[in-house]
């Protein structure tokens, strides 16, 4: 029975790091939703296992650290967080996007704490980093199959993980496994291929982009060589190593500083991302700290709890943020994010983790010089992918695959600090007892977790892809009931989704009314749940509000935009949506006003200057759309604005659209437009010209047109003809 036991546990330690590989394209977020749920369900049957296990044999039983003891603390406070935050059903079960609330943290600690108490050799330790080390390998191939255009990805490489950043962390993470490796054998073969692996890895995070973990691999580096450089004196040949690998990354790093501005750097969009870091690039990260700071102060304590970021957001949006992504649910930097999610004590609970592993790996040798727990090599290699995961989570977030791996490397460190405590190891159940009640009891947890936690999500993840693909309209309905009564911890995307397609049924002209109708009362049905589940949300009210005016309910998507406005008063994409409506109502007056208070937010805000432009030419104000075109960037964005020209043209101001057509026609073509050789633009601008009362540069322009846009050539000279002849310039072209 033990060793049964002991294969299910070893086997599910194992296969983690093989999740990386896995996508699941029948589930909604393919790349999140397979590797979450295979992690949870693997953990899942690992920790049954190894529960059983360690009551028979007493050496598997769980060892206690400082780091046992700290994430345990987190775990408590984060508990208490998440059920007296703001959603607690989103911070212990997060969402089909992200999959990161408090179970995969219970769950980060189960497989931290079976591989502190498992694997208890560095043979068992060099098995699984070396497994490891060979999965990263087939991920960065594939990676590297990406970057030669050999299969379908984006500029920056994502291979089997789906987003850049979280390549970037996981190569991070294996970089500094290959130098764990390469300290730990003699052979010299092994050691020559673990520092190409670990020069592969650096070349595919370079390609990923992230500036973050580039800066993190930087500084872990310095801090591994920097420490076995200091302290490494018995290690004479990789104290050399340590230095020269030092004195390298000085090198590379200042060649690069140099160099950055040359065409081999600039030419590589993944490079120049790296090389054009500035201070400034803090300038939006920064914003968005001190929106989180202000939430901080009004929770300090336990915080929002996870996955509650958002509504720290909108309540203290800044409109500098115009540009930038709308709905952010992290505030990308480990303080700040703990802060929020946990307040004070969820911060100081996490953080403790990182300061008793730097007692264990840098103070405690400095105070017993005899502490021979890890060498001064493996101590330094500890530190330094510390510190670079450290620094990469100072401007980005979490996630899966970094939890995976953060878990690992402590898992390692407490296999080794580690100590049973008497009562543990003393403690005796009969065999009778074991077999007869705790077999069956675990074994009843665990399909119970799985029919109830794992299988609904997984199931709904499935079963909107299959709406997506039903061509049948009642079908589609049918499987996004089918999702929706999982009764999983995703109701809010389920929603969203269905939204979306009904939108489209809706709309179309060869659907049945009745279709019409079922979809669209389903989907207010499940509109109205969501806003009961979680309310107080700004995003929730704008995307009903966004559905209703699609589907032209205007008063409801008003009264929506209105509840949004008030949870977050400074969103100009939010105005804008306001204004949008009354508009729609015939309201002019009120929503230029709307869209004058967000351009006031920010005047450096274009699209707020654009919508504030065009509500003057139905309700003319102070300023005129002239005033405000005061620059080139704007008057570019004016002339690209069909919104604008269709206002201007309502309101008969056949000069400024002119003026706008000129613009367009003025313009050599280049890689932000091609208006010069567009012929519609020339057309317009000549009837334009002649709405003007123009009709000497009408003909000017129509007869320039022949020359650069050759295809005008009859259509200019049958309107031509026309204005000559004082008929309608399109009569008969």
């Amino acid at each position: 029975m033990k060793d049964i036991l002991k294969a299910v546990v070893f086997g599910c330690l194992f296969a983690v790091p093989f999740l990386t590989l896995y996508v699941e394209n029948d589930y909604f977020f393919p790349f999140i939703t397979g590797k979450n749920f295979g992690f949870r369900i693997i953990v899942d049957i690992a920790f049954a296992a190894w529960i059983i296990l360690a009551l028979y044999d007493v050496k598997y039983r769980p060892k206690f650290s400082g780091i046992f003891w700290s994430f345990s603390a987190l775990l408590v406070v984060m508990f208490f967080a998440n059920l007296f935050g703001v959603h607690p059903r989103s911070s212990f079960w997060s969402n089909f996007e992200r999959m990161d609330g408090y179970v995969s943290l219970v769950h980060t600690f189960m497989y931290m704490l079976m591989l502190g108490s498992m694997l208890q050799s560095k043979k068992h330790w060099n098995y699984l980093l070396n497994t490891s080390l060979l999965v990263s390998f087939a991920v960065a191939l594939y990676g590297l199959a990406q970057y030669g255009g050999l299969v379908e990805g984006t500029t920056r490489i994502e291979s089997r993980l789906g987003n850049a950043a979280y390549m970037a962390i996981y190569m991070l993470f294996h970089i500094f496994v290959a130098f764990w490796l390469f300290v730990e054998t003699k052979d010299i073969y092994k050691k020559i291929g673990y520092i190409l692996m670990a020069a592969m890895f650096t070349f595919v995070l370079v390609e990923t982009g992230t500036r973050g973990t580039a800066v993190g691999l930087a500084v872990g580096v310095t801090v591994m060589s920097g420490y076995i450089g200091l302290f490494g004196v018995q290690f004479k040949e990789y104290r050399k190593y340590a230095i020269g690998g030092f004195v390298l990354l000085i090198i590379a790093v200042s060649a690069f500083v140099l160099g950055r501005d040359t065409e081999i750097v600039q030419s590589n969009q993944n490079l120049a991302r790296i090389a054009n870091i500035s201070l400034d690039d803090l300038t939006i990260r920064a914003t968005i700290w001190g929106m989180a700071w202000d939430g901080v102060k009004e929770r300090p304590v336990l915080g929002y709890g996870q996955s509650n970021f958002n509504y720290v957001f909108n309540q203290n949006y800044d409109p500098g943020l115009y540009a930038q992504e709308q709905w952010f649910d992290r505030s990308h930097n480990i303080f700040m994010d703990w802060l929020v999610t946990g307040g004070f004590l969820g911060l100081i609970a996490y953080l403790s983790i990182f300061g008793w592993c730097a007692y264990y790996l840098f103070v405690r040798p400095i105070i017993n010089k005899d502490d021979e727990t890890f060498t001064v090599m493996e101590r330094g290699v500890l530190l330094g992918i510390l510190a670079g995961y450290f620094t990469h989570n100072l401007v980005v977030f979490d996630n899966i695959i970094s939890y995976i791996f953060f878990a690992m490397m402590l898992g390692l460190i407490h296999s080794r600090v580690g100590v049973m405590s008497p009562a543990v190891s003393k403690f005796k159940l009969d065999q009778v007892i074991i077999n007869q009640v705790a077999v069956p009891v675990m074994s009843v947890l665990l399909i119970s977790s799985f029919y109830f936690f794992h299988l609904p999500g997984m199931l709904a993840a499935a079963d909107i892809i299959d709406a997506f693909v039903e061509r049948d309209p009642n079908m589609r309905l049918a499987e996004f009931k089918s999702a929706i009564e999982r009764d999983s911890f995703a109701h809010q995307e389920i929603t969203e989704q269905l939204s979306q397609q009904t939108i489209g049924v809706v709309r179309d002209p060869n659907l049945p009314q009745e279709v019409k109708l079922a979809f669209a009362n389903y989907t207010e049905e499940q509109l109205m749940r969501l806003v009961a589940e979680k309310p107080g949300d700004a995003r929730i009210h704008v995307f009903i509000g966004t559905y209703y005016r699609s589907i032209n309910q205007i008063d409801k998507a008003a009264e929506q935009m209105a509840i949004a406005r008030s949870l977050s008063p400074n969103k100009q994409a939010i105005i804008h949506q306001q204004a949008f409506i009354e508009l729609s109502r015939g309201n002019n007056e009120v929503a230029r006003d709307m869209l004058k208070e967000s351009y006031e937010l920010d005047t450096r805000n274009l699209e707020a200057k654009e919508y504030y432009a065009a509500s003057l030419f139905y309700v003319p104000g102070e300023i005129t759309p002239r005033d405000l075109m005061n620059d080139e960037a704007t008057k570019f964005r004016f002339a690209k604005s069909d919104f604008i020209i269709s206002s201007a043209t309502q309101a008969n101001d056949f000069d400024f659209v002119a003026m706008m057509y000129q613009y367009r026609v003025d313009q050599e073509p280049d890689a932000r437009q091609n208006w010069r050789n567009t012929p519609q633009n020339w057309a317009s601008l000549a009837y334009a010209y002649y709405r003007n009362g123009d009709k000497e540069n009408a003909l000017r322009v129509l007869e320039e047109s022949k020359t650069v846009v050759p295809t005008m050539n009859d259509l200019a000279t049958c309107v031509s003809d026309n204005i000559e002849n004082n008929r309608e310039p399109d009569e008969g072209c």
